[in-house]
Order: structure tokens, then C-alpha cells, then sequence
């Protein structure tokens, strides 16, 4: 087996957050609808004892977390734990793998899955990442010749693509929309009300994203549920507007229940801000209009609901069933508490970047618009030129339609603050 003891992954969470954390309890959830993740333990996280988990290069503020997350202790002991197991016998696959306090497999993963986003494990269809979740979704819904898809140019190119590829293949096509003029004056009144008076009779999906990663908004996604609800009265099935969230920088970063927005399907990696193992992801399927979809992929994946949606093949199984590690970390930390403390950091980056001269926040400034990304610019400083001058900084940054500091759980406000003043220090 491995050199990683079951002693050894137990406690390396001890020191998480000292009230909750001192088990490192890595219990399987229930299976039904469970408590939302956002009930924590009282008291006050101990963030530098979480942040201790992950390997992060010293001397550097890393604000790009949200690329490709670090994981933590906790979650990288669990992979060598089980992948220790399929070394040992590789026909412990399917016989059964363990984590050090119980089996571990697909039915546990979705169900972990399910009490965090507060649904049911059986909706819940595995992927390997967001992009192939939405080209999952895409390509199997039961779409006629001349429907279209409502989407805009700040989604993300991997839930545009899907939508293309899936459009050019039924016949049908995808229409751009703009939900707001401009990001950082938006509200959730005007972005519902822009997508209800988008929709037309013919439309078949409105995709839309929690958390833009170009823009840093954040979408008001009940409210425009709400108006997808409207537009669907009277509408048989197969006429019926289905609404699709890429859900990825929303997921462990606001304090929602995902399944419970009133979408019809919410597809998310776990790798990012849920700092689940990397290759890891899931589409949650309402059970209202799990019908219009078909499979795409053979599934390895037993029974009905949402499973026969899950791509099959040999898989890197001891990332995928150590996610119920990362999601107990997550529901131990309390959703709750880790959604203050990133709307916390980003307003505080947002705050001292509105004051420096040149720069523009695109991103909200309400935290309920908004989450971990805070994306930016500066007059006559290109977005390579800012995230250059702040690695010499030793400041991590990224950049997309703008520049982005994101803010993790277990990024400091010290770093919020060195990396605005770097975009200070250009700005000069």
C-alpha cells in the first residue's frame, strides 16, 4: 500500500479550522437531500492553518488561483491513498476501493456531490471537467432543426463551442445576446428582464455562467430562472427553454445551493474553488427535464437518473473517488464561512483598486453580483504589461477580455494588498 498511513490522512486536516477540523472526519453523506453545506461549526476558521494544507511556491502572492487550484494535503493524501490501491490490484476497481474510513466509488462520490450542492445523487451525471459536462449537455439535448441557443460573448469559449458544435449538428443555431451594457453598472432586475425579452418561441436553451471569468459578474441566476419559468408557460416539452449554468467559479465560492437556483441543469469542475482532485467534475440534471436529454458517451456508471449522461472509460479513479474528501473539507470550513471570507477579500481588492488613477473595475461592486474574480484595466497598459510588472512583484495575476486578481479562501488580505499596490506602482 502506500507510505500515506490511514493515520496520516486522518489527521492531516487537523489543523483546517480548529473547531471543525480536529477530526478530519471523511464521513460519506446521506443520500438523500442533505443539511446545506453552508451549516459550519461556530467560531472563526483558522485560515492560516488551511492555507498550511497546500504547497503553495513561498515569497509569492498567488491571485490565479482559480486557473487550476492547489490542493490540499488533505486531498493529495487521499489520491496517493488510492492509487496506491489500483497499483497494488488494479481489479480493486471494481471490486472496491477505500478511503481510509469506508468504501469509496461513484455512488459515494454522487452523493457527496449531491448533499453539497443540496440535490439528489441520482441527478448528478460524472465528468471529467466543466467543458466536457457542457458539451455532455449540449449535445444530447433533443433539439429540432431552426431552435437556437441564447448565449453572450463574455461565456466562457468552452460553453460557446458546445453550443456550436451542438447547433451545426441538429440544424439549429446560436444566437448572441447581451444580458448588460456594461458589467459593473449591472443589475439583477436588467439582466433578467434583457433575457426574458430575449427568449422567442424557438428558443431551446438560454446558457448563461454563475461567475463570468472574463467579467467577474455574477449572474443572478433565481432571477433568471424566473424569467426562463415565464417564458415557458404553455410550452410543451419539446418546445420547452431549458437553462444551463456553467456553474465552475460559482461552485464553493458562493453561498448557494447550485441544485436549487431553478435551472434545469448546473455543470461545474470540482478543481477549482471546491479544491476537489484535478479531472473531476459533474452535471446536475433537473429530474423535470432529464427526458430531453439522451447519452452521448457508453457509461461505466450503474443505474438510472443522470448516470447514463457520465462518460465512460478508464479514468483516473483515485482523483475521482477522492472527491468526497474534498467535499467533507468544504462542508467542515462551512460554506457559509468560506463565501464571506472571499466576498470579503474582493471587495477589499476591489476598494483599493477603484482608487488607483487610470485603473477601471469592470467587475461589481455589490458582493451579491459578484464573487472571487475581480477583473480590471488600466489606460495605456496592456493586460500583459500589468500581470508582467506584477510577477516582478512577485505578484500572481491573470488575464483574460481583462486583467483578474482572484481571491481563494486561502489567499491574505497582505496579499490583496501587494498585489494592488503593484497596479499602483505601473500606475505611477
Amino acid at each position: 500500500m502506500s507510505t500515506v498511513s490511514r493515520r496520516d490522512l486522518l489527521a492531516g486536516s487537523a489543523g483546517v479550522a480548529a473547531a471543525t477540523l480536529a477530526t478530519g472526519s471523511c464521513a460519506a453523506p446521506s443520500s438523500r437531500p442533505a443539511r446545506p453545506a453552508a451549516s459550519a461549526a461556530d467560531g472563526p476558521a483558522d485560515w492560516e492553518a488551511l492555507r498550511r494544507q497546500f504547497r503553495l511556491e513561498p515569497g509569492w502572492a498567488n491571485l490565479a488561483l482559480f486557473y487550476l487550484a492547489s490542493q490540499p494535503k488533505r486531498v493529495r493524501d487521499a489520491v496517493d491513498f488510492l492509487g496506491a490501491q489500483v497499483d497494488a490490484n488494479p481489479l480493486v476497481v471494481p471490486t472496491g476501493m477505500r478511503l481510509p474510513d469506508g468504501p469509496t466509488g461513484w455512488p459515494r462520490v454522487r452523493r457527496a456531490l449531491a448533499s453539497y450542492i443540496g440535490g439528489r445523487a441520482e441527478d448528478i451525471a460524472m465528468t471529467a471537467s466543466t467543458s466536457i459536462g457542457l458539451g455532455v449537455f449540449y449535445n444530447g439535448v433533443r433539439t429540432r432543426p431552426g431552435q437556437e441557443f441564447l448565449l453572450t460573448g463574455y461565456d466562457h469559449r468552452a460553453q460557446r463551442t458546445a453550443a456550436e458544435l451542438a447547433a451545426g449538428k441538429h440544424g439549429a443555431r446560436v444566437r448572441p445576446c447581451s444580458w448588460f451594457a456594461d458589467p459593473a453598472t449591472a443589475t439583477a432586475e436588467g439582466i433578467a428582464a434583457a433575457v426574458g425579452d430575449a427568449i422567442r418561441p424557438h428558443t431551446r436553451i438560454v446558457g448563461i455562467t454563475w461567475v463570468q471569468s472574463s467579467t467577474g459578474l455574477r449572474m443572478p441566476v433565481r432571477a433568471v430562472a424566473a424569467a426562463v419559468r415565464r417564458a415557458n408557460e404553455g410550452r410543451a416539452p419539446a418546445d420547452r427553454c431549458l437553462l444551463v449554468v456553467d456553474a465552475v467559479h460559482g461552485l464553493a465560492a458562493v453561498d448557494e445551493d447550485a441544485a436549487r437556483l431553478g435551472a434545469d441543469a448546473v455543470i461545474a469542475g470540482t478543481h477549482k474553488w471546491l479544491f476537489g482532485p484535478r479531472g473531476t467534475g459533474f452535471v446536475w440534471v433537473s429530474p423535470e427535464v432529464l427526458d430531453q436529454l439522451h447519452p452521448t458517451f457508453v457509461s461505466f456508471i450503474t443505474g438510472g437518473g443522470a448516470a447514463p449522461l457520465s462518460p465512460g472509460g478508464f479514468l483516473a479513479f483515485e482523483h475521482a473517488f477522492a472527491l468526497p474528501v474534498a467535499v467533507e473539507m468544504h462542508r467542515q470550513l462551512g460554506r457559509t464561512r468560506v463565501a464571506a471570507r472571499i466576498a470579503e477579500l474582493s471587495t477589499r481588492a476591489k476598494r483599493g483598486l477603484i482608487r488607483i488613477p487610470g485603473v477601471t473595475v469592470h467587475t461589481p461592486m455589490a458582493p451579491e453580483l459578484s464573487a472571487g474574480i475581480t477583473c480590471f484595466s488600466m489606460a495605456g497598459r496592456t493586460h500583459e504589461q500589468i500581470v508582467g510588472h506584477a510577477a516582478t512583484r512577485r505578484v500572481r495575476l491573470s488575464a483574460s477580455v481583462h486583467t483578474r486578481l482572484g481571491t481563494a479562501v486561502i489567499n491574505t488580505p497582505a496579499e490583496v494588498d501587494t498585489a494592488v499596490g503593484s497596479v499602483a506602482d505601473l500606475a505611477r
